[in-house]
This record gives C-alpha cells, structure tokens and sequence, in this order.
C-alpha cells in the first residue's frame, strides 16, 4: 500500500468533483482545468476522462465541429473501456458518434455517417441492457432516429424519455411532430 498513490487518488478525484461542478454551470474552460488536474494526478481516473469527452462534445457545437467532435469520441471510448459497464458513459459516447454522424451525413460522407450511426445504435442498446430506465438513454437515441429518418421511432423513443421524467427541447419536440 503506497500511501502517495492514494492521496493522488484522493487528489484526482477531488479535482474530477470539482470539473463536474464547473461544468454543471456551463464554465468549459475551468471545467476542463479541473478535469486535467484530476488527469494528473491519476491518469486512469475515468472521472477526468469523462469529462474531456463531454466539454470536447459541447465545444464542438461552436469551433472545430470535426477535430472537437473526434476528440469527444476519443475520451468517451477510453473512459468506457475503463469503466465497468457504465451506462451512462455508453449514453454520452453513443449521443457524440450520433452527433458526428450527422455532422458527416451533412458533409455528404454517407457511408462514414452510417458507420457513426451503427456504432451509436450498438451502444445505445448496450447502455439499454444495463439500465433501460434512465431518461437520457432514450432522449438521447431519439435524436439518432431522427437523424436516420425513423421519426415514428424517434417519438417512441422521446415518449419514453419523458414517461422518465425527461424535459425534451420544445424545438426538437415541434420539429419531430412536423415530420410525423
């Protein structure tokens, strides 16, 4: 037992609970300072990663959409080979390869859009065999259906969400209906 492995595991989490606070108030840049500090101190923390991968995902939705949005990508998978069946994890991954494959499918990149698509379906039925209930799961899968133009299927899934407790976009919810 070395005890400055532990206290650097302390550390580690200590500044991942703090990324979480930071993102929570939507502050990216302290956010991801905390996350790296909590990557620092314990390169294995699967808190740090996590978060790398979510605030490269919301950066990707104002610069860099590609590099951003690859990253995200990047974190989340290695956060969830390092996590033990986490589903929520699964959710987050699944949600930035459905993103980024609709950021390719309106690039006209078809059959790398589909690869990002069956990628963010396997995952998404992953996270659903480890805990069906949780609201995001479903929110989140309703977005990939719509994106593949399943719209009954996507208002299924948004049903679901809110059955859950979900509070959906009232944009998304309108835009739905209107292709229904």
């Amino acid at each position: 037992h070395n005890p400055e492995v532990a206290l650097n595991k302390e550390n580690s989490q200590s500044a991942a609970k703090l990324g979480w606070e930071y993102l929570d108030r939507g502050d990216l840049n302290t956010a991801m300072k905390r996350f790296n500090q909590a990557w620092m101190f314990d390169r294995d923390n699967v808190e740090a990663l996590w978060g790398f991968g979510i605030i490269m995902g919301q950066r990707a939705s104002s610069e860099d959409t590609e590099q951003n949005l690859q990253a995200s990508i990047k974190y989340l998978d290695l956060a969830n080979s390092k996590a033990n069946n986490n589903y929520r994890i699964r959710v987050d991954l699944a949600y930035s390869y459905t993103i980024f494959g609709d950021y390719l499918k309106s690039n006209g990149k078809f059959p790398e859009a589909s690869k990002n698509f069956q990628q963010a379906r396997k995952l998404f039925e992953q996270a659903e065999s480890i805990e069906s209930r949780y609201p995001l799961l479903h929110s989140n899968w309703s977005i990939l259906e719509f994106y593949e133009g399943n719209y009954l299927m996507a208002k299924t899934r948004l049903d679901k969400a809110k059955s859950l407790g979900f509070k959906p976009d009232p944009g998304y919810e309108k835009e739905l209906q209107s292709k229904l």
